[in-house]
């Protein structure tokens, strides 16, 4: 089955220019990524262990969508400190709760946390940014804009590894990395009860209403260009543009529409979500009622992991070409690292087929076709491959001068001993202790002990 549904047939289907404030938005969530890569990778797996990190656990999660054994743990809210004042600003917002994070890690050393910001108008749960007005898309632009900003990334990126050390327990230096995870934001659009026209009870009609606000889906998708952010510029796009970006799009059932480029995924709904009993709950979990966007946190995650250890097998290559040995003792620590990498990278490349249905599979597919992810993970693959024979080179010349430095000893030991058999030399050892002739003794015997104490030593050195 083709779950690439069309929606746009040729650039003469595209609608007129509409209004810039035709589709307001009245619930919406963004959610951004930010990469911890920790010291140790046994800090996570002793957190999910002990509870500090918890699996969202109920017939109604995500976990429904992946096989047993898949790996992944997506954990349950924990803190994410404060809403920037600017973001509730910039949608004029005049309440906004505590962000909540959840931690996404497929073992090893790596988690990417997920924070979701609902955008909301007033509902009996006052969670995320209260709207005191629908959003229309030139605010929700200006939004994302200032959302992918670097000092308000760099915040939320800080207040998500200072409350992930807070709730697993670590200090803040056993965090060794903690980056903002670029051009990869998740949008889901549930609530549309603020635009003109629409029955508020009725499923967003995923094929017709696509086609309908394809110039105002376009504007969002193309949120990363600066000339969208203002005046409604989006608008002199040409239709030829908005068919390029709008002609496609994912979907199950006709009510709702998944968008996916290589900055974003986007999903235009309207349940409204609190309608249904399996949407509030996830709504509630996740922040998010989508299992598209499930599937792009999976693989913001598997990409990050990708890019930062192709990242470090790459400098660790640098390294090692300026060594002339290793030790076995290093080689040792090589191997042990390189067969956590490899575990982990096969998890990487196998995570697909964990998906159980087979449009996610398809969708996963798409996704990491449009942001490249695979040139980070051969890249990867080729730095490991090469790190690994460059070390088990190394080691070959380690052992071969070792060898040659005990071939050399051991040839000393061979002179040392055939000298103590010479006949003559025993017969002079004994005339000296005849004559008392110490000293002479003394420098005999330390020529020929010194040589077998040195090459003890040496040989033992060689053997550790």
């Amino acid at each position: 089955m083709n779950y690439d549904t069309t929606i746009l047939a040729s650039p003469n289907d595209v609608p007129a220019p509409p209004s810039t404030d035709r589709l307001s938005i009245s619930g919406c969530t963004v959610i951004c990524y930010h990469a911890h890569r920790l010291a140790s990778p046994a800090h996570l797996s002793t957190a999910f262990e002990r509870g500090a990190l918890q699996a969202i656990d109920d017939d109604r999660s995500y976990a429904s969508k992946l096989r047993p054994g898949a790996g992944l743990e997506y954990s349950t809210f924990i803190d994410a400190g404060p809403i920037p004042a600017a973001l509730a600003r910039i949608v004029h917002s005049s309440h906004a709760s505590r962000l909540q994070q959840s931690v996404l890690w497929l073992g090893e050393e790596y988690v990417v946390s997920a924070i979701p910001i609902l955008l909301s108008m007033p509902r009996p749960e006052r969670v995320g940014v209260e709207l005191n007005a629908p959003l229309t898309v030139d605010r929700l632009l200006r939004f994302l804009s200032l959302l992918a900003d670097p000092d308000v990334a760099g915040t939320l990126r800080q207040q998500s590894a200072a409350a992930i050390v807070a709730q697993i327990g670590i200090t803040a230096d056993e965090i060794e990395r903690s980056w903002s995870v670029p051009g990869s934001f998740a949008i889901q659009i549930w609530n549309l009860d603020g635009t003109d026209g629409r029955e508020t009870t009725s499923l967003y009609e995923g094929i017709r209403e696509s086609a309908e606000y394809a110039w105002e889906i376009s504007a969002i998708l193309s949120y990363s260009s600066d000339h969208f952010k203002e005046d409604g510029l989006w608008l002199r796009r040409s239709r030829q543009q908005i068919y390029g970006l709008v002609r496609s799009g994912f979907s199950f059932f006709d009510d709702h529409m998944v968008f996916v480029n290589a900055d974003c995924c986007l999903e235009m709904a309207h349940l409204p979500a609190w309608l249904r009993d399996r949407s509030d709950f996830r709504l509630r979990q996740y922040g998010y009622d989508s299992s598209s966007i499930f599937v792009w946190c999976s693989g913001v995650l598997r990409a990050a992991i990708a890019e930062d250890l192709s990242e470090r097998y790459r400098d660790a290559l640098g390294e090692l070409s300026t060594r002339q040995d290793v030790t076995a003792g290093e080689q040792v620590d090589m191997i042990r690292l390189h067969i956590r990498h490899t575990r982990l990278l096969d998890r990487i490349v196998n995570f697909r087929e964990q998906l159980v249905e087979a449009r996610n599979r398809a969708l996963d597919e798409q996704i990491i076709s449009n942001r490249s992810s695979n040139r980070a993970l051969n890249a990867l693959t080729r730095h490991m491959d090469k790190y690994g024979a460059l070390a088990v080179s190394l080691h070959r010349v380690h052992e071969e001068r070792e060898r040659s430095r005990r071939d050399s000893l051991i040839a000393v030991l061979a002179v040392v001993l055939a000298v103590v058999q010479i006949p003559s030399f025993v017969e002079q050892i004994g005339d000296w202790a005849d004559e008392h002739a110490w000293s002479r003794l003394g420098v005999s015997g330390a020529l020929i002990v010194a040589p077998l104490v040195l090459v003890w030593l040496a040989l033992r050195r060689a053997t550790r």
